[in-house]
């Protein structure tokens, strides 16, 4: 992600956890949208890859009763991961020595799938990816 976005994009967006406990609002530029296909995301999520989105640390609120979210160090001293320890949704992600940018799971926000300027550029860590991914681009159907 880069480090030195500003908020010139004024564009609302809220989100939050499964209970409604952890909620925020983000404005700002979306930054580096990605799916990360690593081995590291699918152990912490449970699913096979997660879509990622960074923000303005400025643009970031924290407006749920239950504040922040719980931050588990998943790379000590490099990457902590914030989820609700109520629901245990998975929230976001920031780096220690970058304070610019908040990563947000696309995901945890209200109205992710109706918004075009969230779609991902690219996929990281593809190597990693479970190989049965590629089979299913071949065996899609608009029914599915």
């Amino acid at each position: 992600m880069s480090e030195s976005l500003s908020v010139t994009d004024t564009k609302f967006r809220s989100g939050g956890c499964l209970c409604g406990k952890v909620r925020f609002t983000v404005t700002g530029p979306v930054d580096d949208p990605h799916v990360c296909i690593c081995a590291h995301c699918a152990k912490r999520s449970g699913a096979p890859f997660q879509w990622w989105l960074g923000f303005p640390m400025t643009g970031l609120r924290w407006i749920g009763e239950g504040g922040e979210p719980t931050w588990y160090d998943t790379y000590p001293g490099k990457t902590a991961r914030g989820f609700c320890c109520e629901c245990g949704t998975h929230l976001a992600a920031r780096d220690h020595h970058n304070d610019t940018i908040i990563g947000i799971l696309a995901t945890a926000l209200d109205h992710y799938s109706t918004d075009s300027t969230l779609a991902p550029t690219n996929l990281r860590r593809i190597t990693e990816a479970a190989p049965w991914l590629a089979q299913f681009d071949a065996h899609s159907s608009a029914d599915d």
